[in-house]
């Protein structure tokens, strides 16, 4: 539900703050932590879940019927999107790292939550030398005494800062409420360093049709994530 609150976008530096503003009169606070171990991290869909999902509905449905049809009444242009770009995460980081810090959710439970960079988790179950996350944890103040030991962040500044930002950097922001677990629902940051393996969506969608029409006979595993496809081959284009 969070997802439709305002979007706070702004332009590094800036006298705005949306750091202060998501810790709702001290009910939340921010950390940073610049190693979580992935164990600690949960999340839903893995890269066979993926392989399954896409087999299954070309298998049933086609090329033409998988794309046009909807999961659970969403659209399922995002996840087969995704399918691409996974494909080129995984030669990305394997070439940089990780770029932008994850957001992390504490709520209680053994294992965090994440709010965004959950496809980094699944592009990093093909490269096992990385084995932790730099990351901001959103929680309430409550439970900020778990945290002691971390870097706590203050402001905006300070977030911008452990980004990388740079002079005129984009910055995106979706907050939550009083009354939720965590104070920042969302962010994000424009950079150099991910544009290129950052293409839309709908140019991604176009480029998984074009592939598999041309390898009707694909079926995917988590092996295939290993190899970059050049997708420029299929229509890319940014």
């Amino acid at each position: 539900m969070y997802w439709n609150n305002p979007r706070i976008e702004l332009t590094y530096p800036s006298d705005q703050d949306p750091i202060r503003a998501s810790f709702h009169n001290g009910i939340h606070c921010l950390f940073y932590d610049p190693a979580v171990p992935k164990q600690k991290i949960r999340y839903k869909q893995t890269l066979q879940d993926i392989c399954d999902w896409v087999n299954c509905g070309i298998k049933q449905q086609g090329i033409q019927g998988f794309i046009q049809g909807f999961t659970g009444g969403i659209s399922n242009h995002y996840d087969i999107a995704n399918v691409i770009k996974l494909n080129m995460w995984v030669d990305d980081i394997r070439k940089q790292g990780i770029v932008k810090p994850m957001l992390l959710v504490y709520d209680g439970q053994d294992q965090y939550g994440i709010n965004n960079g959950e496809s980094r988790l699944r592009a990093l179950e093909r490269i096992p030398g990385i084995s932790t996350m730099q990351s901001f944890i959103t929680t309430r103040q409550e439970h900020a005494d778990r945290f002691a030991h971390l870097t706590p962040v203050t402001d905006f500044e300070q977030f911008a800062q452990l980004c990388g930002a740079t002079l005129g950097q984009q910055f995106l922001f979706t907050l939550t409420d009083p009354m939720a677990q965590y104070g920042i629902y969302w962010y994000e940051f424009d950079s150099d360093r991910t544009r290129a393996v950052t293409p839309g969506e709908e140019t991604c969608v176009m480029t998984f049709e074009n592939y598999f029409n041309k390898h009707a006979d694909t079926v995917l595993t988590v092996e295939w994530f290993d190899s970059l496809v050049d997708w420029s081959d299929y229509g890319l284009t940014f």
